[in-house]
């Protein structure tokens, strides 16, 4: 399903204060349903932060049914708000299955296409040379209550968000690891075995909110900033910075 195009979209800003050009920095949240739904919260901890600059967020007032529509998106939405950082939180619209005439169900769309959008979200960051991107695992689920998205999907398209960020350098926000999903653990899922609780949306907001901190400060970085305006190599006592995962 192709995303319509930004014009057709409604948009929302918080906090941001056009005369603050120097110390405010643009946060750009992509997300589905549950991206949307803790917003309010990413927000609260954001003005919370302890960093010496003001964040502010901007984006998308409706949410993205997966990769592909962020992919065909990205280009127009980072000309759109020219955001410091992009946290692209979907994917889970993309591990829905159907059940098929034969009896077998599939995930709507194969890893190999989903780790095509990811190159293509990261490729178009890159090129606008103003925008790190925070790249998003999936929360867990158990598919133990539910058929519509399975935790072995849902792992192996973690593994996929892992691999991409890794060997393309950009940071990933591990949400796999903030939600226990034990039946015998806290509730941090619904008992839809999807959705996220309050406590669990809470969690995830804080890992959200951790990694978009940290990309954030390492793009201050003069290593990053001298890249960015094509001038290349290594400077001397400065080590490149590097984006790891966050537990």
């Amino acid at each position: 399903m192709k995303t319509a195009r930004l014009t057709h979209l409604s948009t929302y800003n918080h906090a941001v204060i056009p005369e603050a050009i120097e110390d405010q920095r643009l946060v750009l949240l992509i997300g589905d349903e549950i991206g949307r739904s803790m917003r309010a919260r990413i927000v609260d901890r954001l003005e919370a932060a302890d960093v010496p600059f003001r964040p502010a967020v901007v984006g998308c007032d409706r949410p993205f049914p997966g990769f592909e529509a962020v992919a065909d998106a990205m280009t127009e939405l980072l000309q759109t708000f020219r955001p410091h950082v992009a946290h692209v939180a979907v994917g889970r619209d993309d591990l829905r299955r159907t059940l098929e005439s034969d009896g077998v169900s599939h995930p709507a769309r194969r890893l190999a296409d989903i780790r095509r959008d990811l190159n293509r979200i990261i490729d178009a960051a890159k090129q606008s040379a103003d925008t790190d991107v925070v790249l998003s695992t999936v929360a867990a689920v158990r598919d133990d209550v539910q058929e519509e998205i399975r935790d072995d999907d849902v792992d192996r398209l973690n593994v996929v968000i892992r691999e991409v960020g890794q060997r393309r350098d950009v940071l990933v926000d591990r949400w796999d690891r903030a939600i226990d999903r034990r039946p015998e653990g806290p509730d941090h899922l619904l008992p839809d075995g999807r959705g996220l609780s309050s406590n669990g949306l809470d969690l995830v907001a804080s890992s959200t909110t951790t990694a978009i901190v940290d990309a954030l400060i390492r793009a201050e970085n003069p290593w990053n900033r001298l890249t960015r305006i094509g001038r290349g190599g290594p400077l001397d006592g400065i080590p490149r910075p590097r984006h790891p995962e966050l537990s």
